[in-house]
């Protein structure tokens, strides 16, 4: 039996996508008080295996090709050299999911996590902002679902 297979057989969706600079330099990433998408980084993100009924078609995006609509438990974490308020916040299909934001004061690793209904096509992805207009080094963005 394959480890991606439960007890009676059946293959359980997950996706896990990141972005790790592979240094202590990271990239540097202009921040906003508003929020936007991290994607296009310069570093592309990784799919990592298996992804069972997920792919990435565009940077940063995790999306789902299964085709029942489920609920999934979506985290996604950023790994950054802040040194002021962030915000990140986990989105389906450009569009803020409630309760997934979480906000940090002055902490390098800031992580948000939320339940998230998808049927096929729909992805997730990660938007942080700040609480005021900076630029800031990130060293290392996870989405997993």
């Amino acid at each position: 039996m394959s480890s991606t297979q439960n007890q009676i057989g059946q293959i359980n969706p997950n996706g896990n996508i990141w972005m790790n600079t592979g240094n202590w330099t990271g990239v540097s990433f202009s921040i906003t008080t508003s929020y936007q998408e991290m994607t296009s980084l310069g570093t592309n993100f990784t799919l990592m295996s298996p992804a069972n009924y997920f792919d990435m078609a565009v940077d940063g995006r995790l999306r789902y090709t299964g085709s029942r609509t489920k609920t999934f438990n979506v985290t996604g974490y950023v790994a950054t050299n802040n040194s002021g308020n962030l915000a990140i916040a986990i989105y389906k299909n450009g569009s803020l999911v409630t309760g997934a934001e979480n906000y940090s004061g002055s902490t390098p690793i800031i992580m948000a996590a939320a339940p998230v209904e998808m049927a096929t096509n729909d992805y997730v992805s990660l938007f942080i902002k700040r609480s005021a207009n900076t630029s800031i080094t990130i060293f290392q963005v996870r989405l997993y679902v």
